[in-house]
């Protein structure tokens, strides 16, 4: 007995280090195992509202919502071939409320538009609501507003990176997609963001 004592009174120092370091271990073991389990779908680029959804605009994340993974969309679950209900940002969790299984506006044309480098903002992105105004042929007509907060759909980025005519797809009304069409063969168009 005196010699437990005599080797506990050297050792001391040694067996509290050495106890710490498992309870190190051993913590630092849970919090590994407690990684998160449920996977989610994640926007990894701009979704406007309206549009479908495709593979390469989504991505699975593991993420660990606990109460609140029911209201968001899991693995099992598909968004690809879906309909956007509202815009949605690269590092977005899709809701369940964030999808539909049918356009959200099926009187939506997606109509494409050429318009010039210098006609339309730098920064513009897809999801953004325009104005787009009509600057005439004719020397002696004003330039006018076509359409009000049209959102964009799309912007081909190559034509856009060599400059002149920049393609870009908007959503608009039937209404809508013929005053544009009419308006560009009028003259030039140029998209302003809306400010609202």
């Amino acid at each position: 007995m005196d010699d437990l004592q005599k080797f506990m009174q050297r050792n001391l120092r040694r067996i509290l280090a050495v106890g710490g370091l498992i309870l190190s271990l051993l913590a630092l073991s849970i919090l590994l195992n407690s990684s998160p389990t449920t996977s989610l779908w994640m926007a990894t680029a701009t979704i406007p509202s309206g549009s479908k959804i495709t593979a390469r605009e989504v991505q699975l994340v593991k993420a660990n919502l606990t109460l609140d993974s029911g209201h968001y969309l899991g693995g099992s679950e598909t968004v690809i071939g879906q309909y956007a209900t509202r815009l949605l940002h690269p590092g977005d969790l899709i809701a369940v409320i964030d999808i539909n299984h049918g356009m959200t506006n099926p009187t939506a044309t997606y109509l494409p538009i050429g318009v010039s480098i210098v006609d339309l903002p730098a920064d513009l992105a897809v999801g953004d609501l325009v104005d787009i105004y009509v600057i005439p042929k004719e020397q002696a007509v004003l330039p006018a507003v076509v359409a009000h907060r049209v959102a964009i759909q799309n912007i081909d980025q190559k034509s856009r990176a060599l400059g002149g005519s920049v393609a870009v797809s908007v959503a608009a009304s039937n209404t809508v997609a013929a005053i544009i069409v009419t308006a560009e063969s009028q003259g030039r168009l140029v998209l302003a963001r809306d400010p609202i």
